[in-house]
């Protein structure tokens, strides 16, 4: 700023014109019939600028907008006195603009930054809240409706901090549904089962029926307990598959971060589509059975 000032004005009348036009205080400018030269005029208004307790920065920022936008070169000064050199000043303008871009490039950067950061801490924390009411459906004391209805609940939150929405809860034809979700464009209904036991084949076959008769149908089982191997074989055995299992060793690795909802559900379904294969381990990327 101070050589584009400098060479963009001679006398300094001028100069101290050009500093009071960016509101910078008449006290803090020297007086333009003053004995000091045109660059300590400069020198002595931006040292004072600051040492203010803003340290002069709306002014500052003011000038700076004014200068890299200059576009004016007074013929009298740069052409018939010869006083000023117009590709000195439109250099020294040039190098400003690059200073101020570079400045906004990095200040973009750290407040891009600044904000992935602030993100990830809320999701961390988010993660660890949801990890401890996970836990808290393993105590006692708790009817199973209650701690079912618990796990729903907890089911719906962990995928929404997820960026997977669960839709609301609903009922159709008398078929109860706990669930129902969009990823990668497909719709997907979703059964969660707290149990002490692992899923029979009787529930399992049940709820593929379920998946079996909407449009289209894909479905998750969610059971903590895992999956009985005769119902996984009996809703895959000479059947169109349609449908992906998921238990508690799932959701503790999207609990602690070592999964996302996302790549979670991508293996699962993958896996399904080109192996065949509907319960396996994401992390391990190998079969459950």
């Amino acid at each position: 700023m101070h050589d584009c000032i400098l060479a963009i004005f001679w006398p300094k009348k001028k100069i101290v014109e050009f500093l009071l036009s960016v509101d910078c205080p008449p006290q803090l400018v020297a007086a333009p019939d003053s004995d000091i030269s045109r660059h300590l005029i400069v020198t002595d208004a931006f040292s004072r600028l600051s040492a203010r307790p803003d340290r002069g920065f709306s002014i500052y920022q003011t000038m700076i907008d004014r200068l890299a936008n200059w576009s004016y070169f007074d013929p009298y000064y740069f052409e018939k006195l010869g006083k000023l050199d117009r590709n000195q000043a439109e250099s020294s303008i040039a190098r400003l603009k690059r200073a101020v871009d570079n400045r906004n490039a990095t200040t973009t950067v750290r407040r891009t930054t600044a904000a992935q950061t602030h993100a990830k801490q809320l999701k961390t924390a988010d993660l660890k809240a949801l990890h401890q009411a996970f836990h808290q459906l393993f105590g006692s004391g708790m009817s199973p409706q209650a701690r079912g209805k618990l796990f729903e609940t907890f089911l719906r939150e962990l995928f929404s901090r997820q960026s997977v929405k669960m839709g609301d809860h609903f009922c159709l034809k008398g078929e109860e549904i706990d669930g129902t979700f969009k990823f990668e464009g497909e719709n997907y209904i979703v059964e969660a089962k707290w149990q002490e036991a692992s899923v029979s084949t009787g529930q399992l076959y049940h709820f593929a029926h379920k998946v079996d008769g909407k449009m289209h149908g894909r479905g998750l089982f969610v059971s903590v307990n895992g999956f009985s191997r005769d119902g996984i074989e009996a809703i895959v055995r000479g059947k169109q598959i349609q449908t992906i299992l998921m238990d508690g060793e799932d959701l503790s690795h999207v609990l602690e971060e070592r999964l996302t909802l996302e790549s979670l559900l991508d293996y699962k379904i993958r896996a399904a589509q080109t192996r065949g294969d509907v319960y396996v381990c994401a992390l391990r990327q190998a079969s459950k059975v």
